[in-house]
């Protein structure tokens, strides 16, 4: 979304309230987020994965944001986090909003931009894109924008400036980001570093209920070109094996009859407690997905199997036994990554590349040239809507 001439990046609404400073910031629409439990719609207004996106001729460039208050109503911290990347440079800069009108100040090492045209040569993210990247605690928090202010010029990214390939994902806490460090250490921003992808993250802590009218907006958006469905822990206790499967079934339908070209990927539930605990289930709902995607007539869904992807459990979770560390984080990011590749290929959305580009072989010979996935990829640009 464009606003201020700024891209707000994984942001759908910003709302506006009379007698409050700022607009408040929301991943979803209100037409689609009021369908969603109470909790869900909070969620939908904390930033996991959002960004204030912009390039300026000139810093430094000074933001103001704040904590909203409605933050007191689900007990969390009134603090939230900034970290500031150059396309996918990260600065040593990080800031801590509040719910007072906090202002950081953006600036840049001296020769940054003069050695990026060096060093930063066909990367997704141009070095150009100033990214505002929020975080925060668990999963960030509802979040106001004020002003920003700059002597120089400044303008949204261009589709030449970030990643052609979009990657949208859905799923409880852990797809959210919870506990991960930053918002770069998310599975999902993983996965997007890995491919060379723009990440919209629509994780939802305790509160993936997978409601038809969310697979309804999924589907109905053209700015992503494949999914990951984390079909979801939030639901073991919540609903019974057949509302479970109806709505998992409705939402891999919905989504992945609405553009066939467009893989879509679910994933069984992770390694968690309920797997050490008599009493819990999981593998009956595992079994429900598994039968979802086995018995789909569409040929874009695809299954992954989520133990895979996390084969160092001890190494992985947190000590809630069910959120992960970073370690875990990294795990299924780049397991996932893997798995997702011959995906992408086999749909014409990633295409390993014969030869190094020129641009490349400009190195110096002790330079070493790699790739986010570990060999040389063609990314295919698209319009952005």
């Amino acid at each position: 979304m464009i606003f201020k001439n700024l891209d707000f990046h994984n942001i759908e609404e910003i709302y506006s309230h009379k007698n409050i400073n700022g607009v408040l910031l929301a991943r979803t629409p209100e037409r689609v987020s009021r369908y969603l439990s109470k909790v869900g719609q909070i969620m939908m207004l904390c930033l996991s994965g959002s960004e204030i996106r912009f390039v300026s001729d000139t810093y430094p460039v000074k933001i103001t944001l704040s904590v909203d208050k409605i933050i007191k109503q689900i007990g969390d911290s009134v603090l939230s986090e900034v970290c500031v990347f150059f396309g996918g440079l990260q600065l040593r800069q990080r800031f801590t909003i509040t719910q007072e009108k906090t202002t950081i100040n953006i600036i840049v090492p001296p020769k940054f931009f003069a050695m990026t045209r060096k060093i930063a040569v066909n990367t997704p993210f141009s070095p150009n894109v100033c990214r505002i990247r929020f975080w925060g605690t668990t999963m960030g928090t509802p979040i106001r924008f004020h002003d920003i202010e700059t002597r120089g010029d400044i303008r949204p990214p261009t589709a030449e400036e970030v990643p052609g390939l979009r990657y949208l994902a859905y799923g409880s806490s852990v797809t959210q980001g919870a506990y991960a460090s930053g918002p770069h250490l998310s599975f999902v921003d993983i996965v997007g570093t890995r491919l060379g992808a723009d990440v919209i993250n629509l994780g939802t802590s305790c509160s993936a209920y997978c409601e038809p009218e969310l697979a309804d907006y999924i589907a109905e958006r053209n700015d992503w070109d494949f999914a990951t469905l984390a079909l979801s822990v939030n639901m073991v206790d919540c609903f019974s094996p057949k509302d479970f499967s109806e709505r998992v079934n409705y939402m891999i339908d919905k989504i992945a009859k609405s553009n066939e070209n467009r893989p879509v990927i679910c994933i069984t539930l992770k390694p968690y407690y309920g797997d050490y605990i008599k009493s819990k289930k999981p593998d009956v709902y595992r079994d429900l997905l598994r039968n979802a995607v086995k018995n789909s007539s569409h040929k874009n869904v695809y299954l992954v199997e989520g133990p895979e992807l996390m084969p160092d459990v001890a190494g992985g979770l947190c000590s809630d036994l069910i959120h992960l560390g970073d370690y875990g984080m990294m795990q299924i990011g780049m397991n996932l990554a893997e798995k997702l590749e011959p995906i992408l290929q086999s749909h014409g959305l990633l295409t390993p590349k014969a030869k190094q580009d020129s641009c490349l072989t400009s190195l110096p010979e002790h330079v070493t040239s790699t790739t986010h996935s570990g060999k040389l990829i063609k990314l295919f640009r698209r319009s952005r809507v």
